[in-house]
């Protein structure tokens, strides 16, 4: 049964139990309702979880590279050490066709096979 006949005919939108009270009354108890509302946005917040988790890899993988000194690091390397190019936080482009990717507040530019010109970017006030 979906959610609209159940809606219909006064039935819990999470266990199927009769539904007393309001006639707009979806939910047969508040342990119904937050059971209801958490799976529906579990995945969306798994989804979120698992972004930021990526973002927050390359973020420290960045920083790691800033820290050593190294300014031109190979993709091969970065990639070993989990870096997901495709994660960014930032894109724009800039004069003579490059483009400037960010992380956070860590700018870069790249190529296939390198990073280069890894930089904190200034901070916006």
């Amino acid at each position: 049964m979906n959610n609209n006949t159940q809606k219909e005919k006064g039935l819990c939108l999470n266990c199927g139990k009769p539904v007393t009270g309001r006639s707009d009354k979806l939910f047969c108890c508040g342990k119904c309702k937050n059971e209801w509302h958490n799976r529906i946005s579990g995945s969306e917040r798994r989804s979120r979880e698992r972004v930021f988790s990526m973002l927050w890899k390359n973020y420290k993988i960045l920083e790691m590279v800033l820290e050593g000194g190294e300014r031109t690091p190979e993709m091969a390397t970065l990639s070993n050490a989990g870096f997901r190019p495709e994660y960014i936080t930032g894109f724009r482009r800039i004069r003579h066709g490059r483009d400037e990717y960010r992380c956070f507040d860590i700018c870069y530019n790249k190529t296939e096979t390198r990073l280069y010109n890894i930089r904190r970017a200034p901070e916006i006030l």
